[in-house]
């Protein structure tokens, strides 16, 4: 019994393995990896939308604080009044959005950094653009390439899934690695969902493609949330190889 036991781990290991390998190799399309194509997209998109959308928000927002300004003086009727509250909070929300999707749509390489610099620069970034308190606590340890540029993107991905739809003041991010697996758990004090209906709610929480990432190299994805209770997101990947480069 042992024995089969000690064959099966091996067997599964070797399963692992592969998978993580076979995720690592690129996808090739007329000689261009199908990432080298995303990422390019995702600069030609960022920089439209900084460019024009981003700049226009931002221009609307200025006129809008120095028409609530006037309006102390003016006298204008509480329908008008809460007709510009209105604009104000809805241009607010735009630009949250705004953050959220270029967030998203930054580069999906690490760009020579460690996983715990990239995350700890996602972070620091955000804390200074949105008005959201963060903790974090990203522990330093060796992990094969491939698995870091998937937990990148999945934290990039949360993130911007928290920023438009959970509605959190508070966001929490720990890294760390516990008997052999990366662990990862993002947590917040959002409108949260029903998990149970999250499968025919497509793309309402944005968590199809972090799925599809975390079991792309052997991962397993664990999702705790409630109604006005906030959510949790762990993810857990095997290091095959004591997590070697």
């Amino acid at each position: 019994m042992d024995n089969d036991l000690y064959m099966i781990r091996m067997k599964m290991r070797e399963i692992y393995t592969e998978l993580q390998q076979l995720n690592s190799r690129p996808q090739l399309l007329n000689g261009i990896s199908k990432e080298e194509i995303l990422e390019s997209e995702r600069h030609r998109l960022a920089r439209e939308l900084h460019d024009s959308v981003s700049q226009q928000l931002f221009a609307a927002m200025m006129m809008l604080a120095a028409l609530n300004e006037q309006a102390e003086n003016m006298d204008l009727t509480e329908k008008q009044r809460k007709q510009l509250i209105l604009v104000a909070d809805v241009v607010n929300a735009a630009q949250s959005e705004m953050r959220a999707l270029l967030l998203h749509l930054r580069p999906v390489s690490l760009e020579e950094k460690t996983l715990k610099q990239g995350i700890e620069q996602l972070l620091q970034e955000l804390q200074t653009k949105v008005n959201i308190r963060l903790k974090w606590e990203i522990e330093e340890f060796a992990i094969p390439v491939q698995i870091e540029d998937q937990l990148f993107r999945v934290v990039q991905e949360l993130l911007s899934n928290t920023l438009r739809h959970a509605k959190s003041s508070e966001l929490e991010v720990f890294l760390r690695e516990v008997d052999q697996n990366v662990l990862l758990r993002v947590i917040d004090d959002g409108v949260g969902f029903d998990v149970a209906l999250q499968g025919t709610k497509a793309g309402s929480y944005g968590l199809l493609n972090i799925r599809e990432r975390v079991t792309g190299v052997g991962g397993s994805l664990k999702i705790i949330s409630f109604p006005k209770q906030g959510t949790s997101v762990e993810v857990k990947i095997p290091l095959i190889g004591g997590g070697e480069k």
